[in-house]
C-alpha cells in the first residue's frame, strides 16, 4: 500500500522519520530533522494546524 504523507508550507513531513523533505527539481534535496532549531520551528508551526494535530495524535495512538 502506498501511503501519501502530508505536506506543510512545501516541506513533505514524515513522522516515521520525523524530518521534514523538500525535493525541488534542478536544486539538492533539503532534509530538515525534528531536532533541528528550524526543523523545531516548523514541527511547531505544524501541529498549530488542525491536520498537524490530528496527524501527530494519530502518530501517537490517540483518540482525537
Amino acid at each position: 500500500m502506498i501511503k501519501q504523507l502530508p505536506t506543510f508550507k512545501g516541506f513533505t513531513v514524515d513522522m516515521r522519520l520525523q524530518e521534514f523533505r523538500k525535493i525541488e527539481m534542478d536544486n539538492l534535496p533539503q532534509f530538515i530533522p525534528f531536532t533541528s532549531d528550524k526543523g523545531a520551528r516548523l514541527f511547531h508551526d505544524f501541529i498549530l494546524t488542525n491536520k498537524g494535530r490530528k496527524i501527530l495524535n494519530k502518530y501517537l495512538g490517540r483518540q482525537n
